[in-house]
């Protein structure tokens, strides 16, 4: 169960977004997405948490009081596609 973004306070995790969201069947989700990757599939949330993972633990953090935490992100949600599909077919068209 991949973990995409956790806060912690002191060594205490507090709140965090994993497959239990992401793959999620059930419609509740309190997690610091805020809904955005709930039942979205793990390749979808990962992109959501690489484009909002700023504005989540901001939201998160006024919404529970927090003023002194750390967040771990995943490092794949920061991990670009080396040759997304566009950009590999305009390379072999450019070269050919």
């Amino acid at each position: 169960m991949a973990t995409l973004i956790a806060v912690y306070t002191g060594r205490i995790c507090v709140g965090r977004c994993d497959a239990k969201c992401y793959a999620a069947k059930h419609k509740h989700c309190d997690c610091i997405c805020g809904g955005k990757n709930h039942g979205a599939g793990e390749t979808k949330a990962l992109e959501n948490t690489r484009d909002h993972c700023q504005e989540w633990l901001k939201q998160y953090a006024k919404e529970k009081g927090l003023t002194d935490y750390t967040a771990e992100v995943s490092p794949e949600a920061f991990q670009t596609r080396l040759f997304a599909l566009e950009n590999f077919a305009n390379v072999l068209m450019q070269k050919g």
